[in-house]
C-alpha cells in the first residue's frame, strides 16, 4: 500500500480522466450536478435484512460500478454506531461512499484502499 498525493491524483486525471474497473469506464472528469446533499425521508433500517432497491444518489453518490454500496449502508451504520466529531476509518475507500457519508452527518472519516485502481 502506498500513499496517493493529489498532486498524483491530478496528474492521473489528466493522462488518463477515467477508470475501468469490471469491462466498466468510469469518467472522472467534469462537473458533477449535485440535485441534494441529504436523502429524501430517511428512516434508520429496523431489522437484520437491509434492502435497497432504490439506489441513494443525493451528494456525490454515483453507482456505477457494482463494486461500491448503496450510500443507505453507511449512513444506518454511521448513524447507529457513531456520535457526531467521531472517527469512522473506510478500509476499502473506493469511491468514498463512507467518506461522503462522514462528511454528511458531521464525522470525521479516513480512507485507505490496497486498490489504487479503485480510487476514485
Amino acid at each position: 500500500m502506498r500513499e496517493v498525493r493529489w498532486q498524483e491524483y491530478e496528474e492521473f486525471l489528466r493522462q488518463q480522466g477515467k477508470v475501468i474497473i469490471e469491462n466498466i469506464q468510469i469518467s472522472l472528469t467534469g462537473r458533477k450536478q449535485i440535485a441534494t446533499l441529504q436523502p429524501v425521508d430517511f428512516e434508520l433500517e429496523q431489522t437484520t435484512v437491509w434492502s435497497f432497491p432504490n439506489r441513494g444518489t443525493w451528494a456525490t453518490h454515483q453507482g456505477n460500478y457494482r463494486g461500491n454500496w448503496a450510500p443507505q449502508i453507511p449512513r444506518n451504520l454511521i448513524l447507529r454506531y457513531t456520535q457526531p466529531s467521531e472517527w469512522v476509518l473506510d478500509p476499502m475507500v473506493g469511491s468514498g461512499t463512507t467518506l461522503v457519508e462522514c462528511k454528511l452527518l458531521g464525522r470525521n472519516g479516513i480512507g485507505v484502499d490496497i486498490n489504487y485502481e479503485a480510487l476514485m
